[in-house]
């Protein structure tokens, strides 16, 4: 069967912009990603067939003694499921990320997620290795970190974007992002908006990125970089005052499909009219698209270069103060005013250091704060509250972190 575009139309709209009145209004899914290096060589840790101790054979072992279910996913690493529903699992080049289960409180979010990566560098440490919270892999060049992940998911990711520039595959293997899931709501319009809106601040105020391979790059977040430059067909900030779903459609169907090989390599709108493409294909592109928001069951901010588990509070304060507040949200949005790719770009460049971010970034800060407050003690605990407020003087008393 062949797919038409006013049948993939229907489905962006009610799949992953209608609007949802949830049970939990307020939730939250965290998604932390660490970069494991041998502590004292800092060599990257492999995920396995590691001549020293492979990080699988640590997550094992913890998840034995914790009662985790191991999931097998054939050839690659096993991934876990935790009690409470969240996942443990690999990124391709061997990066550790933590998916929590949506948590109906900001605070049970920081929590269980701090409590996790507690346990894990623990164990890991007695192994000699070290989990770092960096958006780069500071130490080590792409040539000494292999894929990890074989399934044909990530061969053909590493077949295309071999075929178009480095940055894919630096991508792929070398980057950790903190990403924060939250609820479409009723107004998802609005709530789409604004989170474009907010993704050049949120790269800028916590750009952890700076060295890559040993080296300066000369770029307050190298991870926000790369993923800039890394095929331009699927990246970047979706947004049209008029028709945010459509807009959101011309950008899926105008992205190229990754499955095919070499001169194949076509839009996914050309790729559509063969007979054999299916619903399957259709849901399989829409995963190896990477906006800096992507709309799901829920909308996913990715512009979080990973930062230290302590500093948690400060990303988590930020996003859910300024979007699930109604007020802030509303003066959020005429502050920083329509979503800017120049700012993006800005953004991961400078961060901070640049004049208009930090002015907008020092408003929406206490904006944040003050709608976090808003959201009640039961929602964001004072000692969050605090340590974001903390985070935040003495990332704008520096104008950098």
């Amino acid at each position: 069967m062949s797919l038409s575009e006013a049948e993939l139309l229907e489905d962006v709209r009610q799949r992953l912009f209608a609007p949802i009145r949830s049970a939990n209004p307020h939730a939250i899914g965290l998604e932390l990603e660490l970069i494991p290096v041998h502590k004292t060589t800092r060599t990257r840790a492999l995920a396995t067939n590691d001549a020293r101790a492979s990080t699988a054979e640590v997550l094992s072992l913890i998840g034995r003694r914790e009662g985790w279910h191991e999931q097998s996913n054939g050839g690659d690493p096993s991934s876990w499921k935790l009690a409470d529903g969240a996942y443990i699992s690999f990124e391709p080049g061997g990066q550790i990320e933590i998916s929590t289960a949506p948590k109906p409180t900001a605070s049970e979010g920081i929590d269980s997620t701090q409590s996790l990566v507690k346990m894990l560098r623990d164990a890991m440490l007695t192994a000699g290795i070290e989990l770092l919270a960096r958006g780069v892999d500071p130490f080590n060049a792409i040539d000494a970190v292999p894929l990890q992940l074989q399934r044909e998911r990530y061969a053909g990711m590493t077949r295309y974007f071999d075929s178009i520039g480095p940055s894919g595959v630096q991508m792929m293997r070398q980057t950790a992002a903190l990403q924060i899931n939250l609820e479409r709501g009723e107004d998802p319009k609005s709530r789409w908006r604004l989170l474009n809106s907010l993704a050049p601040i949120v790269v800028a105020l916590f750009a952890n990125s700076r060295q890559y391979a040993r080296k300066p790059t000369g770029w307050a977040s190298y991870r926000a970089h790369l993923w800039r430059t890394l095929d331009p067909s699927r990246t970047g900030i979706l947004y049209d005052e008029a028709s945010h779903v459509e807009r959101y459609l011309r950008f899926a169907l105008d992205a190229i499909a990754m499955r095919g090989g070499g001169p194949s390599y076509r839009a996914f709108r050309e790729w559509i009219r063969e007979p054999a493409i299916n619903r399957g294909d259709w849901l399989f592109h829409l995963s190896t698209l990477f906006p800096e928001v992507r709309p799901k069951e829920f909308f996913e901010l990715r512009s979080a270069d990973t930062i230290e588990p302590d500093a948690l509070a400060a990303p988590v304060v930020f996003v859910t103060g300024l979007v699930y507040d109604d007020e802030c949200a509303r003066r959020a949005s005429e502050l920083i005013g329509p979503p800017s790719e120049k700012l993006l770009e800005r953004a991961g460049r400078l961060g901070l250091a640049d004049p208009e971010i930090r002015r907008i970034a020092s408003r929406l800060v206490v904006l944040a704060l003050e709608g976090g407050r808003r959201l009640g003690g039961d929602y964001l605990r004072r000692p969050h509250l605090e340590a974001a407020y903390q985070y935040f003087a003495r990332a704008l008393r520096a104008g950098d972190i």
